[in-house]
């Protein structure tokens, strides 16, 4: 199954498909009488409200569209003509360092001996076709395409062998650095957050994919581009770290939230982007997120 969120008629709606094509959900659940569940002044984090009210539950999604199907109703929507928005702004967003062997190689490090993460913010998160804004002077900036999870339930304390039990689905992150200035901080011993923080610097989509269709992710490729020539290109089952041993190590010391996103970290061939640039991730099984640089 996909959730997205589709600009419909001059209003922002969350659409799923289960492989049969995108139906418009939000107005599926207001002609079945949930418009207050879904109502709420800020779009982009109506997905997480209507996970903590029970609404984006599998057997719940199935159950409405079993209905539409036979309600006489049409709610299908051609996505065509219609440009992803961001998924969801998520509250937290957590990033694995080093979880490649090849990209801590190529910065000239050891990979851990357990994960090791960061955290980007809320107003890193920017959608399809979104500009990656590069402020002036800030030296050379990367990209970093990487598996993003998309937490769907309350997770603390949760070992790797439930860890699946608290996943939503998955997405595509571009973890987008300030590079040089996250040498310079790190040089000079201080936290380099600042690098990784920015405005429009996680951009993510162009949907969410459910682990039914999704996993196993064996034998998917993430590949990055720049203006059409390779860049990145990578297999998932080379993490270091597979997503259930991420969750149980995030999740001991943070609580995880549904909306929250975890970035799985990136495979080598990271390089810079410019004004001008357009940068594609693809993922198997996920598809392309797209975003000019400026």
């Amino acid at each position: 199954m996909r959730i997205a969120r589709f600009m419909v008629a001059g209003r922002p709606t969350l659409a799923v498909d289960n492989g049969d094509g995108f139906l418009d959900f939000g107005a599926l659940l207001e002609s079945r009488g949930y418009k207050s569940e879904i109502a709420g002044a800020d779009p982009e984090r109506r997905l997480i409200r209507m996970l903590n009210r029970g609404l984006l539950e599998p057997e719940f999604i199935r159950e409405q569209l079993e209905w539409a199907q036979h309600s006489g109703r049409n709610f299908t929507l051609d996505v065509r003509k219609l440009t992803p928005l961001l998924p969801l702004r998520p509250s937290k967003i957590i990033g694995m360092a080093r979880n490649w062997a090849l990209h801590a190689k190529e910065g000239g490090h050891k990979l851990p001996d357990r994960p090791i993460f960061f955290a980007k913010t809320e107003n890193c998160a920017v959608g399809p076709g979104d500009k990656i804004r590069i402020p002036k002077g800030i030296g050379a900036v990367h990209h970093e395409g990487e598996l993003g999870v998309v937490i769907g339930k309350t997770a603390s304390g949760i070992s790797a062998a439930d860890a699946g039990g608290v996943i939503l689905g998955y997405t595509i992150v571009n973890d987008v650095t300030a590079r040089e200035l996250q040498k310079t901080l790190t040089g000079e011993g201080f936290p380099w957050f600042q690098a990784k923080a920015m405005d429009t610097f996680a951009p993510l989509g162009p949907w969410i994919v459910t682990p039914d269709q999704m996993e196993p992710l064996s034998g998917k490729h993430i590949r990055v581009t720049v203006n059409g020539k390779p860049r990145q290109d990578g297999v998932l089952d080379d993490m270091h770290f597979g997503v259930p041993q991420i969750i149980e190590a995030i999740s001991q010391f943070i609580t995880l939230a549904p909306g929250d996103l975890i970035a799985t970290g990136t495979p080598s061939g990271v390089g810079p982007i410019l004004a001008g640039d357009e940068v594609v991730v693809e993922i198997d099984g996920i598809g392309r997120l797209e975003n000019p640089v400026e």
